[in-house]
């Protein structure tokens, strides 16, 4: 089935789940939000620093033709396919739920089996990369101005296209640059990289935006398994997230590896805890499982979480969903179905209110959010560290 029949078909199950209301199927407890349109506006707030313009020119690194960061092809491409995007409608955060899987995975198989002196390869050191209009790529450009200093590579962000997601180039728009920093140690034996996302120019810097490190350890020789670790901040320039993070594969030495993500993300104003504890699991190279342990918001003496699987078959597209999302540890709504036709309704059967679904679409548009931004934020780390 071509891929836009099936995402229509998708949106419209997902709004049938909506708009019809089921007849209790369950004796339990059934919790209620004390403040959907808080929680609404503070997911709203944490999404929007995930989803800024200059993150989103940060991710495309990732993608991008001719990027000294560019993920291997096949994770690239992926990632090109789905970017984090403010939701259009209910069905945006899964309709390339497959896709987005499958990135996560792909991005296990980019690590190098070994740990050197440098993650910037030494020849790429005080070089500049801007994007060539002529060859719509980025290219080395030894005459930009100023140099950058020599502990670093550095590369220059610009606008993207809002339907593409490529670098505009009607008319190509720097919006800031990126510093990648040297800070590996052979002893003890540990690749490290320190990123920095500034808006403005190295002439004229401006807001920064981004400012983490990735650390990595591997084992095996050849490599079984890797490890890497991310703390620093993000801000979109009126709000500001610290974060910390892990991302741990294992069976790195065959066709299906299977991957553990872990990140906390922390807002000051208004205070909001976040955390994902989530594994990807292959029993074979085509069939994936997505393990949530749990995806929480904590506001004031609320926390809201969402725990459960998402099993995908890689070939197809089809998938089967299975999520309880809980108010202070007792259930709200249910997430399940197929490919077929999925169902979101209160625990006790019966249907959310408009308040209650665009809460709930925003809980889950985060989680989305959270996950690509660990692609983004280790993606341009991982392809230096691999092979």
């Amino acid at each position: 089935m071509p891929a836009h029949h099936r995402r229509s078909r998708w949106g419209l199950a997902i709004v049938a789940a909506f708009a019809v209301a089921a007849c209790s199927d369950t004796t339990g407890p059934q919790a209620h939000l004390s403040d959907a349109q808080g929680l609404s506006t503070d997911l709203q707030a944490v999404n929007g620093v995930l989803q800024s313009s200059t993150f989103q020119s940060f991710s495309a690194l990732s993608f991008a033709s001719g990027s000294p960061v560019g993920a291997p092809t096949r994770a690239g491409g992926l990632l090109r396919a789905a970017p984090i995007v403010p939701p259009r409608s209910v069905a945006a955060p899964y309709l390339n739920g497959g896709t987005q899987l499958q990135a996560l995975q792909r991005m296990a198989t980019t690590f190098k089996s070994g740990i050197s002196a440098s993650v910037v390869p030494p020849a790429l050191l005080g070089k500049t990369f801007t994007w060539d209009v002529t060859t719509h790529a980025y290219v080395e450009n030894a005459a930009y101005t100023p140099a950058a200093p020599s502990d670093r590579m550095r590369i220059i962000l610009y606008a993207l296209d809002p339907n593409t997601h490529d670098i505009d180039e009607s008319p190509l728009t720097p919006v800031g640059y990126v510093d990648l920093i040297e800070e590996s140690t052979t002893s003890p034996a540990v690749d490290k990289l320190h990123v920095i996302v500034t808006g403005g120019s190295p002439a004229a810097p401006g807001t920064e935006y981004l400012n983490y490190t990735v650390s990595a350890q591997v084992t095996g020789d050849p490599i079984t398994a890797f490890t890497a670790s991310a703390s620093g901040s993000v801000t979109d320039g009126t709000n500001t997230l610290t974060f910390s993070a892990t991302y741990a594969v294992t069976h790195v030495d065959t066709d299906n590896p299977d991957v553990a993500v872990d990140v906390t993300w922390e807002l000051s104003n208004p205070a909001i805890h976040v955390e994902l504890h989530e594994t990807l699991t292959l029993s074979d190279a085509d069939h994936l499982t997505l393990t949530i342990t749990e995806f929480s918001i904590k506001r004031g003496t609320e926390t809201v979480s969402m725990h459960g699987t998402i099993t995908s078959v890689l070939s197809t597209s089809a998938f089967s969903i299975n999520l309880v999302i809980e108010v202070n540890g007792v259930p709200w709504v249910r997430f399940t179905g197929t490919d077929a036709g999925i169902a979101i309704r209160h625990a006790d059967g019966s249907q959310l209110s408009a308040e209650e679904g665009q809460a709930f679409l925003g809980l889950f548009t985060l989680w989305g959010s959270s996950d690509f931004a660990m692609l983004s934020l280790f993606g341009p780390p991982g392809s230096l560290m691999g092979a």
